[in-house]
């Protein structure tokens, strides 16, 4: 996909998410969000997540493509950022999650064809931030749930394509054309529904 087109899906996610919590007061923070994860433990999660893929940037432009921890201990890794967080508030770790967030996304452009590993795979940094952008609307989606409110893509047909590109790119040859065709089909056909109940989440 053209970059400009993923980078702006990245920056749309970013920006709902600081715009859904603009508004919450200390009752909305303590709100459960997304599973055992209440909205203040949603915004560390962002920021561990943001800092992440800072890190996994600096060990591709150091030429390093084994992945940085398996797949199998995401969640793991997950409690384990919240736990180092929990000194920090809901507003606060939205704020630096934006920033973060948007000083990852110009490096990774300049940087858009580099191999990038990440638990998945090995990818490019360019079809990486079809993820990333999928993650930024997916707990976009929660917060405002989590408070009556609705939040959704302005484009999910092409975030999910986004996304697919690079779930296609960690299969093995075989499999990535015929993958790729199922995502081009499934992107017309309720795209950001597919996306949140592939994401485990049921109610929508």
């Amino acid at each position: 996909m053209d970059r400009e087109a993923v980078a702006s899906l990245y920056r749309d996610g970013v920006n709902a998410i600081v715009a859904t919590t603009d508004a919450f007061d200390d009752a909305a923070w303590v709100r459960p969000a997304c599973g055992k994860w209440n909205a203040a433990d949603t915004a560390r999660h962002l920021l561990g997540v943001a800092r992440w893929y800072e890190a996994w940037l600096g060990r591709a432009i150091a030429g390093d493509t084994s992945a940085p921890f398996a797949e199998s201990a995401i969640d793991q890794r997950n409690d384990q950022e919240i736990d180092e967080l929990q000194g920090v508030s809901g507003p606060i770790a939205i704020a630096k999650f934006e920033q973060a967030a948007n000083d990852y996304l110009q490096r990774a452009i300049a940087r858009w064809d580099l191999p990038f590993a990440y638990p998945f795979g090995v990818v490019t940094v360019g079809l990486h931030l079809g993820v990333a952008a999928t993650e930024w609307h997916l707990h976009a989606f929660d917060l405002a749930r989590s408070t009556s409110q609705t939040d959704s893509p302005n484009n999910p047909e092409a975030l999910f394509l986004a996304a697919g590109a690079c779930v296609a790119q960690t299969k093995p040859a075989f499999q990535r054309a015929a993958l790729r065709k199922l995502v081009s089909l499934g992107a017309r056909r309720k795209p950001w529904r597919t996306i949140v109940r592939q994401s485990g989440r049921t109610n929508i």
